[in-house]
């Protein structure tokens, strides 16, 4: 059989209330109207009151003044008769008028029985009658709100009645009012039926449109029957269900995205690495081909200097030589022959020296550099005591011996030290110092430190102290060439070279060697001849 439609359910139940109207208007009497009516009335009133208390009860707290206002307006325009409307609140134990209905007449206040009788929460409504002017009486009614189970409050509905004699006269002569009362009960009976078989199935469906909005797509709503509100219950969680898998599919193919997304990421900033790297690398051999081109050009500049004083000096010996022969009676003219000629070979020695540097290659020899520096501070003892230098030892007595040129080694130690006199003019002090050290493959290095008090450098200079021809010194006092010349040696020793500066505060140079692996000490002697050869010149 097929379900009934909701406008057929609503027409067959006021069908019938109308129906139980016409009939008792029949065989009531005019005093069995009168207190129909009032019975009708009273339980229309205490069922307003008990609506409007659970309306109240439902709503959240804070409560919304508006809302409640327009709650007891709607229950205050139900009947005719109704005196007032109100709403009073608990407040430490005692209930205060919150609302009240428009119009509403001034009554009496609570009652001390109707307030121990809802604090007690023994009774789900409090009635009382009382007469009320001439024929007439007001029936009060108090129906308990609650907040979470607690008494917060309660709703207050007073009717007015006249007497039975009254209603009775009344309906006597004006039995027309009774259609009215039929619309009336017609209309509590659609809005019982409505909110029984409409109004809870919508509630359920907003809540699940609810629960879907907020992102719950597990919402549904409650399988009920094949009518209207069935099939649109049905038709939603139908609905929710292809959302639900859509959403599921969409969030796997993010899934994917994301991946592939933090794949690429990471290859890009792998591919930027390789480039910053390759950058880097570039830039340093740029650097490097300008300081070899430089150091090419210096080079060149020294063996064509070389090759163009040696030229004449080769003329002015030889003619020394025969000046010798026409003067060897004149042992004055030969001395003085012999000094010119010895001065001609010093020059020739400095002349091949530069030479030979333009294309150093040497052999490497086991080199003691603490027994290096000792000769060295011997033979410059003078120039520092000249300069007012103080000169402070610091020797580790276990330093490896190196792998490398003593000769090349006592101009890189020369280099630093002129450097240092040149940053004291007024003199000071020069702290000289050798240490063994672990690099981080656990292989003993050298390491040498030159730390003067003297004017320091700032870091712009300590940017350039290595490019060739570069010199902070006045014209004709510097070369542009020392400091390369040492960072040159150092790199040929196969070492590093690290600089810290301060303006006024003086500069400190550590030279890093690596450890000759076979522990070798140098030969004193060679040391002692390669020192005096290169002091002298």
């Amino acid at each position: 059989m097929r379900p009934l439609k909701l406008h057929t359910k609503a027409t067959l139940v006021a069908s019938a209330v109308t129906i139980g109207m016409l009939t008792a208007a029949l065989f009531i009497t005019s005093a069995g109207i009168a207190n129909l009516e009032r019975d009708d009335d009273k339980a229309f009133a205490e069922l307003q009151a008990v609506n409007l208390a659970a309306e109240v009860s439902d709503m959240a707290a804070p409560r919304d003044m508006e809302a409640l206002e327009r709650a007891v307006n709607l229950v205050m325009g139900a009947r005719p008769n109704f005196v007032s409307v109100r709403i009073w609140e608990r407040s430490g134990g005692e209930f205060i008028e919150r609302v009240a209905s428009s119009g509403s007449a001034p009554v009496e206040g609570m009652s001390d029985d109707t307030k121990e009788a809802l604090r007690s929460g023994l009774a789900s409504k409090v009635v009382s009658t009382r007469p009320y002017g001439n024929d007439k009486y007001l029936y009060r009614i108090f129906v308990p709100v609650t907040t979470e189970g607690r008494l917060s409050g309660a709703v207050e509905v007073t009717e007015r009645f006249d007497s039975n004699w009254t209603v009775a006269l009344r309906y006597a002569r004006k039995t027309f009012w009774m259609p009215l009362i039929a619309i009336v009960l017609i209309t509590l009976g659609n809005h019982l039926l409505f909110r029984h078989l409409v109004y809870k199935p919508i509630d359920h469906l907003l809540a699940a449109m609810s629960r879907a909005k907020s992102g719950d797509l597990e919402a549904h709503v409650p399988p009920r029957a094949a009518d209207e509100l069935g099939l649109l219950s049905n038709e939603f969680n139908s609905m929710i269900q292809q959302v639900r898998e859509m959403t599921q599919e969409r969030e796997a193919q993010q899934a994917i995205l994301k991946r592939r997304v933090h794949e690429a990421t990471a290859e890009l900033e792998e591919r930027n690495r390789q480039l910053k790297e390759t950058n880097l690398e570039l830039w340093r051999t740029t650097r490097r081909m300008n300081e070899l081109g430089r150091l090419a050009a210096a080079g060149q500049m020294a063996a064509q200097f070389a090759h163009e004083v040696g030229t004449p000096l080769n003329l002015i010996s030889g003619h020394v030589q025969l000046l010798g022969l026409d003067l060897a009676r004149s042992p004055r003219g030969e001395a003085r022959l012999k000094i010119i000629s010895e001065q001609i070979e010093r020059i020739e020695r400095i002349v091949r020296s530069m030479l030979d540097r333009t294309h150093f290659e040497t052999e490497l020899t086991p080199v003691d550099l603490n027994q290096l520096l000792r000769h060295l501070f011997d033979a410059t003892s003078a120039t520092l005591d000249k300069r007012n230098v103080t000169l402070v030892e610091k020797f580790d007595p276990e330093l490896p011996t190196i792998s490398g040129s003593s000769d090349r080694l006592q101009q890189l130690f020369l280099n630093l030290i002129n450097n240092a006199l040149d940053a004291m003019p007024r003199g000071g002090g020069l702290t000289v110092s050798t240490r063994t050290e672990q690099n981080e493959t656990g292989t003993p290095t050298a390491i040498v430190d030159f730390a003067d008090n003297g004017s320091g450098m700032n870091p712009e200079t300590m940017a350039r102290i290595f490019d060739p021809l570069y010199t902070t010194k006045a014209p004709g006092q510097g070369t542009g060439l020392g400091l390369v010349i040492v960072n040159q040696i150092v790199k040929e020793h196969g070492g590093d070279v690290e600089v810290q500066s301060n303006p006024g505060e003086g500069t400190r140079f550590r030279l890093i060697f690596p450890a000759d692996r076979n522990g070798h000490i140098a030969n004193e002697s060679n040391l002692n001849s390669n020192l005096e050869t290169e002091v002298s010149a």
